[in-house]
């Protein structure tokens, strides 16, 4: 746009505030045009002026050379704030009416006259201006963020797997990952603490739903185990999530009059088409053909509109699109001065658009070395059943390109319930490596396996208690402390032997019947054995929310928190009372463990007058009378309840119906 177009759309007296900015006075008369024109085109003015210019004003007119010297100022602001690394030390307005007042850039709003310095409609770049300064020099980023699509099948497996050990996550009420789960995660991914760290987690999070993987039910996170996403290789898994992310396809028909995540995010796949794999594309030419508007539905950058909309295009093209695309592996990124400057094409996005060959990872040639300090050092790339292997016997610390792997011996006790015995450790980890373990962690690992296997359960067994804290004299029991231990014979076969010898023992099982009638609880809470030998299944039932007295048991507010917080409802508890104790709960105890609760008991006073009636078909005839139902409540054939401010219209009604009636005091 030739300088003359647009100074035409200028206020004279901004043109003049210009000119004095320079020190050149306007001057009337003839030719005030064609002088004016001269010194704001003025080839030696406009290079001292670039090279005094900030940084923040050669990134707004660079960007603006890249676009063919215009853009709307509204989206000018967008890329002016979203794309630096941290928040520019500059606002934008300050440095865009800097610019503006050294005859750099103009603002041209179609049919209106511009009156003010600050950012309004398009910002333009003259061609006058455009030729007096140095042309941009072609890309190159100081720093290449590089998009990986095995790192976000990588990222997608771990999180999956992290889900699958922690069981029943229950979520926050606005539905987020609780702060705890947030900071595991980071450190199961291996992040390294980005401000991106929380979208991102977020993102996989939306992809293992969007996928199916993953659902919610409740507040609780369930993931589908049976899911083929478990089975699938890097490939398939990078080529879902793309998919996955992009949805069902959104074209941009004549009658679209607004802007949308999905129009803004199939313009972008547009624009990335007319691209070759591997070629730095400007990132303000890409945003600024996907965010072009018309000019009537552009406001003013610092209009309250203009901000509201500015805000909102930038979520939508920096979170939702940009970022996304990055994590994705769609995109690199490229940053020069601390601002994302420029994207490039991958193989993988390429492949994804429908523009480049079928992509295919390399090779996994990654290896395992196993150190004497009980570490695994895994050199990326390695596949992703080593690395699920792994996770299931040690302690991981996720990095790039190297990631560690912990062996503990919790770790290890922790794989015996997924089938890794130590054994199997040691051939998965000599196999895979190819070089025998050192001698320290083989002996080690030796040693654990020894002490594993000490361990024995006996799933069948009679537990005895002997009266007074006296065993009987018996080989075939083993004592565990005084007064209890322990057999592997049958109940009945010691019972009988017993007898024999003049013993006769009381023989419990473990049906619910058996805990009938074990206690007999007090108003104070405690709660006394009701006979000699206390069944074993009641101690379980009652420790969680009791403490132990001498007596037996006892519950108290701070016992009745603690069982509230290993997971008893009110309910629950009342109901494990109820199984174990003689007869119904007494009333004062309940009153103390409703007024510990959340839900205090309350009771209202209200005085009420019996009616009784000789006759119960009248009695029943009144009940279902429509002015008296309210009134009244039956007790029996021949009773009924009135609350005491209804009384004497009743009786009022009563004998206007002939019924005589008698008060009783």
């Amino acid at each position: 746009m030739r300088l003359k177009e647009l100074v035409a759309h200028y206020d004279p007296s901004l043109i003049a505030y210009i000119l004095c900015q320079q020190g050149w006075p306007a001057e009337g008369g003839s030719g005030t045009e064609t002088q004016v024109l001269a010194r704001l085109s003025d080839r030696d003015r406009l290079a001292a002026l670039w090279m005094g210019l900030p940084a923040e004003g050669r990134w707004l007119v660079e960007e603006l050379q890249q676009v063919g010297g215009s853009m709307q100022a509204l989206v000018l602001s967008i890329l002016y704030e979203a794309t630096a690394e941290d928040t520019p030390t500059v606002p934008f307005e300050e440095i865009a009416v800097h610019l503006a007042a050294l005859g750099l850039i103009y603002w041209h709003r179609k049919g209106l006259c511009v009156r003010s310095l600050r950012p309004q409609g398009e910002a333009v770049l003259p061609d006058e201006v455009a030729i007096a300064l140095p042309l941009p020099q072609p890309f190159a980023p100081d720093r290449v963020h590089l998009a990986s699509p095995q790192r976000l099948a990588r990222d997608l497996g771990r999180m999956a797997r992290f889900l699958r050990r922690s069981p029943g996550i229950a979520l926050t009420r606005d539905g987020r990952l609780p702060a705890r789960w947030v900071r595991a995660l980071q450190r199961w991914l291996g992040l390294a603490g980005s401000p991106h760290d929380l979208p991102y987690i977020a993102f996989l999070r939306r992809l293992l739903e969007r996928m199916g993987v993953l659902r919610t039910h409740g507040a609780t996170l369930i993931l589908e185990t049976l899911h083929p996403f478990w089975e699938q290789e890097a490939t398939d898994r990078a080529a879902g999530a793309f998919h996955a992310w992009k949805g069902a396809e959104i074209s941009e028909g004549k009658g679209a009059d607004y802007l949308s995540p999905e129009i803004l995010k199939t313009r972008l796949e547009q624009g990335l088409r007319g691209h070759e794999a591997g070629a730095w594309i400007p990132l303000p030419a890409l945003a600024a053909a996907a965010l072009h508007e018309p000019a009537a539905r552009a406001p003013d950058p610092l209009s309250p509109a203009g901000q509201e909309q500015a805000a909102r295009w930038k979520a939508w093209l920096i979170e939702e699109i940009l970022w996304p695309l990055h994590w994705l592996g769609v995109l690199d990124r490229g940053d020069r001065a601390g601002r994302w400057t420029a994207v490039r094409l991958t193989s993988f996005g390429a492949w994804m658009l429908g523009i480049g060959e079928p992509w295919a990872p390399p090779k996994e040639n990654g290896r395992l070395v196993v150190q004497p300090d009980f570490r695994i050092l895994a050199f990326e790339p390695i596949s992703e059943a080593i690395r699920s292997a792994l996770e299931a016997f040690t302690e991981p610390t996720p990095g790039e390109p190297i990631s560690v792997y912990q062996i503990t011996r919790e770790a290890l006790y922790r794989g015996l319930s997924q089938g890794w015995d130590i054994p199997r450790v040691i051939r998965f980890l000599e196999g895979i490596s190819g070089d025998p373990l050192p001698p320290n962690v083989r002996r080690s690992l030796e040693d654990w396996h020894r002490r594993f296997n000490r361990v024995r359960i006996y799933r069948r067994v009679t537990l005895v208690r002997g009266g007074e804290d006296n065993l009987p004299a018996d080989p075939a029991v083993r004592p565990l402390r005084e007064g209890l231990g322990w057999t592997g014979e049958r109940a009945e076969a010691l019972a009988a032997r017993w007898r024999a010898q003049g013993i006769r023992p009381w023989v419990s099982g473990f049906r619910p019947e058996d805990l009938r009638h074990q206690v007999v609880a007090e108003d104070s809470g405690i709660l006394r054995w009701t006979g000699a030998f206390p069944h074993p299944g009641v101690e379980r039932l009652l420790e969680p929310f009791t403490e132990r007295v001498p007596e037996g048991f006892r519950i108290t507010e701070a016992s009745l928190r603690a069982g509230r917080e290993a997971g008893l409802s009110l309910s629950e508890i009342l109901q494990r009372l109820q199984q174990v104790h003689r007869g119904p709960l007494p009333a004062g105890l309940l009153a103390r463990l409703l007024t510990w609760s959340e839900h205090p008991p309350r009771a209202r006073w209200e005085p009420v007058i019996l009616l009784r009636m000789d006759r119960p078909e009248i009695l029943e005839a009144l009940c279902q009378e429509p002015a008296l139902s309210p009134w009244v409540r039956p007790l029996d054939a021949h009773t009924l309840m009135v609350r005491a401010d209804h009384a004497p219209a009743l009786k009022a009604w009563l004998e206007a119906m002939g019924i005589m009636v008698e008060e009783v005091q």
